[in-house]
């Protein structure tokens, strides 16, 4: 199975295999857009990189949950109506307010299952946690990451989209994890060294996740996009771990199952 993966920037990508083609949370804005976030405002410091191409024919949109850096109204022009949307809660009803388009919503640990062509694809919801700090995950409010399995028939393809998550044991007694192919983390250590503490991942955090699921290949994405992402990506890098793939935002990667 071969497999193309290309970062937008932000927490926004392609995946595409076989002709399925898989995106996430479209934050389109330009560079120097300022989003408020009611307890801070953040700029974006770099343009999404996409064409007139990159969002066509999206077979399935995973949208985590509705913060500006992760769906704003310059990504929901992206979104087709003919696509499957898969989000919380939050995101139906922001849906609901703006185009009227359906969702499927997904609980925690709850899974729906797709045809394309002669693929099968299960998404499952998982828990992500978005703050170190108990009462900024409060506010933050739900968030989905997912696990996405695509079948051939002959291979299965496995990918692990954490979401705006921190590292916590508790999501281990939530979450079984298979086989993971693709990890694509939620990076920036965003709000690091504020009261809000840290709402994404570091290098660290991400250490520790890889030496739990052990996955194949991990493609970092979130990170140096907005002004609230505080960790540089050369922390990611300094770990020396050649299966984390750094790209830049406009970049494809292909590899092979």
């Amino acid at each position: 199975m071969d497999i193309d993966f290309s970062w937008i920037g932000g927490a926004t990508f392609v995946i595409e295999t076989e002709g399925l083609r898989i995106a996430s949370d479209p934050a389109l804005a330009p560079k120097g857009s300022v989003t408020d976030f009611f307890w801070f405002k953040s700029v974006r410091l770099n343009n999404p990189v996409y064409d007139d191409k990159t969002f066509k024919n999206i077979d399935i949109w995973l949208l985590t949950h509705t913060h500006l850096d992760h769906l704003d109204e310059m990504g929901l022009t992206e979104i087709s109506a003919e696509s499957i949307k898969i989000g919380t809660k939050d995101v139906a009803r922001y849906f609901a307010k703006k185009n009227g388009q359906d969702i499927e919503i997904l609980k925690w640990n709850e899974s729906r299952t797709f045809t394309a062509g002669h693929l099968t694809i299960e998404v499952t919801a998982v828990p992500a946690l978005h703050g170190i700090n108990p009462l900024s995950a409060f506010f933050a409010g739900k968030v989905n990451g997912y696990l996405l399995k695509i079948n051939n028939g002959d291979t299965e393809f496995t990918t692990y989209v954490t979401g705006d998550t921190i590292y916590k044991k508790h999501i281990f007694r939530h979450i079984r994890f298979p086989k993971i192919d693709l990890m694509v983390p939620n990076m920036g250590a965003a709000k690091k060294g504020s009261w809000i503490m840290n709402l994404t991942l570091d290098a660290g955090m991400l250490a520790r996740f890889i030496a739990r699921i052990n996955p194949g290949v991990v493609i970092p994405v979130h990170f140096e996009t907005f002004s609230h992402y505080k960790e540089p990506i050369k922390k990611t890098a300094e770990l020396n771990n050649p299966r984390i793939k750094i790209m830049k935002p406009g970049e494809k990667m292909s590899f092979k199952l």
